[in-house]
């Protein structure tokens, strides 16, 4: 691939298990278990309606909203349409948080660590800045910088999030990584000639037949094997 010097790292769904964590949560609230068929069915309107507020805001036909807002903005809508009586407002409030929460897949602290003694290692997410310090702190994830679309108030895949990172870090894109679990996520920054690396995460992005990249790796740990970086633990 050439000299790679800085890897750039999508976090919700690729570091972090956004779905899964959302799915606790949900059922949590609601007192149930993981056999509450109610609570699935909430997380998914909840999801859907998130998916299309980005999709609006990414694609210009809405004005930017934190993801704080975002969501609880959808929960609210997905409870009415689901009809969930039982979640007062604050918690609806509190589920709608759940962004601060997120929680690492098993092998993220330990795959961050060992690739960042090799590589510069950023987060460039459309979470907002509070919610990457809450998870990044709980969840032990080490990282050398941490940027987020809120501070150019847009959402990938909009170009501006990528050039966020390469032009405000002076990287040039032919040296520099992206790496995500959402193909997506790595044609857009592909077009602006970065490099990509998917990873495979359940229940997150599929490639299609067309997509072609220039890593594939099952999780984060086979990354840092295959990027020269120390076996995570």
């Amino acid at each position: 691939m050439g000299e790679i010097k800085t890897l750039i790292f999508d976090v919700l769904g690729t570091v972090v298990d956004e779905a899964g964590s959302i799915v606790a949560e949900t059922i949590a609230a609601l007192g149930g278990d993981d056999r509450d068929d109610r609570a699935r069915q909430l997380m998914q309107a909840w999801n859907r309606r998130l998916e299309a507020s980005i999709d609006d805001i990414a694609a210009g036909r809405s004005r930017w909203r934190s993801n704080d807002e975002l969501r609880v903005s959808a929960l609210r809508d997905a409870v009415t349409a689901v009809g969930v009586a039982e979640l007062s407002p604050a918690a609806i409030k509190e589920l709608g948080q759940v962004g601060h929460r997120l929680r690492p897949w098993p092998d993220s602290a330990a795959a961050l660590e060992a690739l960042g003694a090799r590589y510069a290692v950023v987060a460039l997410s459309n979470a907002d800045l509070a919610q990457l310090v809450g998870m990044s702190a709980a969840g032990g994830l080490r990282w050398h910088g941490v940027l987020s679309g809120e501070m150019v108030a847009a959402l990938k895949p909009d170009p501006v999030v990528y050039r966020l990172a390469l032009d405000g870090l002076g990287l040039e894109a032919a040296d520099t990584l992206m790496v995500a679990a959402h193909p997506w996520d790595l044609r857009a920054a592909a077009e602006l000639g970065m490099r990509t690396a998917y990873v495979s995460r359940d229940g997150e992005g599929v490639p299609t037949a067309q997509d072609r990249f220039d890593i594939a790796a099952r999780d984060l740990a086979e990354l840092a094997v295959r990027l020269g970086a120390e076996r995570p633990a």
